[in-house]
């Protein structure tokens, strides 16, 4: 029998209206299996579309990963957002017990600036679950802020390794290859990062400031040292 959004949403409309996101999965996972949940980012109901994303983000497992990125590019902003947060909700719950401290330490030296330390213990987290792609691109993060740009360029591609639409580290690639000068690699990467979440101004803006870079090292030779148009 075919999943039905309209009970979905009744089904999950009081713990939706309290905010109590434990009673939400709870409910969730009493009655709809992740199949169910992405077939519901289909829905022509938008109100269906919505919450699924939210809860996708609260319960899902990598597997959901493939149905939240093309939700990216709903035509509604709402699931747009929601998928993005669902998606991060997502990449950052795959560590796995043995990587979750380790993880977890960083992010809070991240948050306070303490990007060598955060390093070491995103090192930790790699090491205990060498397939837990946020581990790897919040190392590049932190690699990146040190201005280590070959050594979180390697964490970049390594996360993105892992999950091959991983926006995040795809953009983080592009403002590697920026501060190393590689502005049409740059470009490759931004453009990417795009066409699997157009939502992201910071990167848009990063593009237009690339397209200025090239424009006037154009200029300044007489040649064209760079075809942006052809990335």
């Amino acid at each position: 029998m075919e999943a039905n959004p309209h009970e979905f949403l009744e089904t999950i409309a009081p713990a939706l209206a309290s905010g109590d996101a434990n009673e939400l999965a709870r409910r969730v996972r009493a009655r709809w299996p992740m199949r169910d949940l992405c077939r519901f980012l289909g829905s022509c109901d938008t109100d269906a579309r919505r919450a699924a994303a939210v809860v996708l983000g609260l319960v899902g497992d990598k597997s959901v990963i493939p149905c939240l990125t093309r939700s990216l590019r709903d035509p509604d902003r709402q699931v747009n957002e929601m998928a993005e947060h669902g998606l991060w909700s997502v990449y950052f719950r795959a560590c796995g017990k043995e990587a979750a401290q380790p993880f977890k330490e960083g992010v809070a030296l991240m948050a306070v600036e303490s990007y060598d330390r955060a390093i070491e213990s995103f090192r930790q987290a790699k090491l205990a679950a060498p397939t837990f792609a946020e581990a790897f691109n919040q190392c590049a993060i932190a690699h990146f802020f040190c201005s280590q740009w070959e050594q979180s360029l390697s964490d970049c591609r390594r996360a993105v390794d892992l999950i091959p639409t991983h926006f995040g580290a795809i953009a983080g690639m592009g403002h590697c290859y920026t501060q190393m000068g590689e502005l049409c690699q740059a470009f490759r990467c931004y453009r990417q990062a795009l066409r699997i979440n157009p939502h992201m101004p910071a990167i848009s803006r990063a593009i237009h400031k690339l397209e200025a870079r090239i424009h006037d090292a154009n200029d300044a030779s007489g040649e064209y040292l760079f075809d942006h148009t052809s990335v």
